[in-house]
């Protein structure tokens, strides 16, 4: 536990610096967590370069991963590149696939794609996020999966008797979920109060507590799916823990699993709900 306590207050620490470092430094940050989500999940699936063939796939992802950065920064978030760079890696896989086969299946075809789309690509709505008006006060709004984590635990702890997911997640209750939103929730108003008066917005304060409510009632239930998907990959795969980058938490995906799945979802309410 004292392990554990210590990495998350490192973690937080870097955390801060990133996010209100902005510019080079959060994008370099975000790709270098980007290329490690995609190592974890190539381990995963078992298309890693250590699988000889199939490594590949992942070396041709981790390329991916660096030129959809460089292209993000150089456009300033243009998402025609998006759609491109994702374009490039199927039919690049597609061409690993058709000249190792049999060696590489079919299935490691797709999962290459999904890992990209899943981890880098998600994630990469973080600097998107950042680099909206107030983006350094916005940045933090995917963390609030964490909250949800957090207050899910206490209130399943405390409340837990009915099985959210049992085959997938044993100790996750309904009564923790249903916490866990409302702890989040009840932080998204403060936080909409909060930026309302200091981010100087010009956006007033009911409109911004209201938003950041809505934001947040969305985010924190799809939170919890994103941290059970995680999860699933890991039972279907047979992995206890992705990595282990951070002492106590595991890798990458094990600590940012729920803060990926929302990230994007982040960027466009946040677009949408707080246009002036």
């Amino acid at each position: 536990m004292k392990t554990r306590v210590i990495s998350g207050a490192v973690l937080v620490v870097l955390l801060a610096v990133t996010l209100l470092s902005g510019g080079y430094v959060t994008a370099g940050v975000l790709l270098f967590v980007s290329l490690t989500a995609y190592h974890e999940l190539a381990g995963a699936f078992g298309f890693s370069m250590k699988d000889g063939k199939a490594g590949r796939m992942e070396i041709v992802g981790l390329l991916m991963v660096a030129l959809h950065y460089f292209l993000m920064i150089m456009s300033k978030g243009d998402m025609k590149f998006f759609v491109l760079i994702t374009i490039v890696l199927f039919c690049a896989d597609a061409v690993v696939f058709v000249f190792g086969f049999p060696d590489i299946s079919s299935d490691k075809m797709v999962q290459a794609v999904f890992s990209f789309v899943y981890a880098p690509m998600m994630l990469s709505f973080i600097y998107l996020i950042r680099m909206m008006p107030n983006g350094s006060f916005l940045a933090w709004i995917p963390f609030i999966a964490w909250v949800c984590d957090t207050c899910a635990y206490f209130a399943g702890s405390m409340f837990g008797k009915h099985k959210l997911c049992p085959k997938l997640s044993p100790k996750k209750t309904v009564e923790g979920a249903v916490g866990g939103v409302l702890g989040s929730v009840i932080v998204g108003l403060i936080f909409g109060y909060v930026f309302a008066v200091y981010a100087g917005s010009g956006i007033s304060v009911s409109k911004s507590v209201i938003s950041f409510g809505i934001i947040t009632l969305i985010a924190s239930p799809l939170s919890q799916i994103g941290d059970l998907i995680a999860s699933g990959i890991k039972r279907n795969h047979d992995i206890k823990d992705y990595g282990h980058l951070i002492p106590g938490h595991g890798g990458i995906m094990d600590r940012f699993d729920s803060v990926i799945f929302i990230t994007p979802v982040i960027y466009y309410l946040a677009a949408f709900l707080l246009a002036a």
